[in-house]
Formats: C-alpha cells, sequence, structure tokens
C-alpha cells in the first residue's frame, strides 16, 4: 500500500478568473499481489481547501471556524 499527496489546481471561471488556486490532498492505494490498485481513498479538507475560497461561502466558512477555535 502506498499513501500520495497531491496538488489539484484550477481556475474559477466566474470570478478571480486569474489567480491559481489548489487543493492539496492525498490518495491512499492499496494493491492487489498482481500490482493492480484494488482500493483508493482520497483525503482533502473540502471546507479549507475549496469552501472558504468561495465568495458566497468562504465568509461563513472563516466565521464558523473562528468560533469553534474561541
Amino acid at each position: 500500500q502506498c499513501l500520495l499527496t497531491w496538488n489539484f489546481e484550477f481556475r474559477f471561471k466566474t470570478f478571480d478568473k486569474n489567480a491559481l488556486q489548489t487543493v492539496r490532498g492525498g490518495s491512499h492505494l492499496k494493491f492487489t499481489a498482481g500490482g493492480l490498485v484494488d482500493y483508493h481513498r482520497d483525503y482533502w479538507d473540502a471546507a479549507e481547501e475549496l469552501y472558504e475560497k468561495l465568495p458566497w461561502v468562504g465568509g461563513l466558512m472563516r466565521w464558523l471556524k473562528k468560533r469553534a477555535r474561541q
């Protein structure tokens, strides 16, 4: 088995078109005896990596995170 870390880079089409966005994550893979992948699970934090970057949702997510830390 292995864990791969990755960066998914993209640009939004409707706002801040020139800003490169990055979602960081990891993939857990398990293999058969023959070397084929028979398990694949991705891990990433949608709240921090995506929702906080959306103009309509981002402010709410940052406020919730701040309240949770208090």
